[in-house]
This record gives structure tokens, C-alpha cells and sequence, in this order.
């Protein structure tokens, strides 16, 4: 699985502890994430690899690691998408 980080073209703002808000500083959009992935985006701001995220993931919600795995590569390649998270190498 490749790992990922933040673009440095991106601004986050948590408005409360279940959502935040990510501007691309390039396109000019916003975009709102739910607990779960402003959750994600925490830990990936905090240098967390994909696996360690979904294992956090596993240990705050009721979930399988199966399950938090899937959802994080999902929600990272969306985010890769959109110009939002650049894959690296490490």
C-alpha cells in the first residue's frame, strides 16, 4: 500500500471534533469531512502510515481492521484524486 501526506497546497480547519473542512489552495474548493475522515486526516497530518491509521481506526469505532483498511485506502485515494494528499515512496 503506498503511503501518503498531506499536499502542501491544502489548508485544514476542524470546526468541532466531528468535521473539518480541507481548501485547495490550487482550485479554490472546499471540502467537508465527516468524524471519521477528519479522523484520518489527524493522523495523517501526524506522519501515521495507512495501516497504523486503520488500526486506530479499529480501536476508536466499532469496526474490523478489514474494514478500517478498505475505508482508508478508499478515502486516501479519493483524497489523492482530488489533488488533496500526494502519494510518496516511503
Amino acid at each position: 500500500m503506498p503511503s501518503y501526506r498531506p499536499s502542501p497546497d491544502v489548508v485544514a480547519t476542524e470546526l468541532d471534533d466531528d468535521e473539518a473542512v480541507l481548501l485547495s489552495l490550487e482550485t479554490q474548493r472546499y471540502y467537508s469531512m465527516n468524524e471519521t475522515g477528519t479522523r484520518v486526516w489527524q493522523l495523517l497530518s501526524a506522519g501515521e502510515a495507512p495501516e497504523a491509521i486503520a488500526r486506530a481506526i479499529t480501536q476508536e469505532w466499532d469496526t474490523t481492521m478489514e474494514e478500517s483498511l478498505a475505508y482508508v485506502e478508499s478515502f486516501l485515494e479519493e483524497l489523492a484524486d482530488e489533488g488533496l494528499v500526494e502519494k510518496t515512496d516511503a
